[in-house]
């Protein structure tokens, strides 16, 4: 498929209605979730294709992204998601489909959630899952075709959730297997520290029910190395209790970092 930008920066726009209909068909997701399927040609930062439903999902029409282009919705994002993005997703994606020949571009699909504003000013969670459009001059996509759909009502905490499945096929039928996965720690604020390796591990056991003394014997260190670790997580994170320790970082994804 010659859906290649061209030296001078015009759009990838070639076979787009064909390409639009294939990634559908392979998507297989329910109309009730209402995706957005779009095509966005990274050379001129403009969709070249957004569906209606986006309305539906942001209170925009696609008329208004066609013409306003990636940084009208890039400004929508959550800053802290949109900073996850740019340090950690972004460039692992780049790093990995470097790996690939551009023929085999299509044969996977990268996955994340993040948090955008909808017209009303209210923070909804989507998940866009989109493949990769190569550029037969450099190693550097020139697109990406994908879908947004709204799972504000299926994700209840703040971690943004990063895949990569390869498409293979199984017994004549094409699925999605996931060859890589991470879960990022979402910060609201500049004053809220990372919690340590350490102390991941002691609150991971803290989690699972037990004890400083039986967490002391799991980890070989004092009780009261324990206790001080727990001290400081309760610091960090303005928390009154265990539970609320427990909670609190389940929510923003440090609990189940590196699980």
């Amino acid at each position: 498929m010659q859906l290649m930008a061209d030296s001078s920066g015009t759009k990838i726009q070639k076979e787009s209605a064909q390409l639009i209909e294939r990634f559908r068909g392979h998507q297989q997701l329910s109309a009730r979730f209402a995706p957005v399927t779009f095509l966005l040609d990274y050379t001129t930062k403009k969709y070249i294709y957004v569906d209606q439903t986006c309305f539906g999902l942001l209170g925009y029409t696609a008329e208004y992204f066609l013409e306003k282009g990636l940084d009208e919705y890039k400004n929508r994002w959550h800053p802290s998601d949109y900073d996850i993005l740019n340090r950690e997703i972004i460039p692992y994606n780049i790093n990995f489909i470097r790996t690939l020949s551009k023929s085999r571009y299509t044969d996977f699909v990268f996955s994340y959630n993040h948090r955008i504003q909808n017209a009303i000013g209210e923070y909804i969670t989507v998940l866009q899952r989109y493949s990769y459009i190569p550029d037969e001059r450099t190693d550097i996509p020139c697109g990406v075709i994908g879908v947004v759909f709204d799972i504000t009502h299926f994700k209840s905490d703040l971690s943004m959730v990063q895949t990569t499945e390869e498409t293979i096929p199984v017994n004549g039928e094409l699925v999605n297997k996931v060859v890589y996965k991470k879960i990022h720690p979402v910060f609201e604020t500049f004053t809220q520290q990372i919690i340590s390796k350490r102390e991941l591990d002691v609150l991971k056991y803290l989690a699972d029910g037990l004890s400083s003394k039986q967490i002391a014997g799991k980890l070989n260190i004092s009780i009261n190395t324990i206790n001080n670790h727990r001290k400081k997580m309760l610091l960090k994170t303005n928390c009154k209790s265990s539970a609320e320790l427990i909670s609190y970082t389940a929510k923003h994804g440090i609990l189940h970092e590196n699980k």
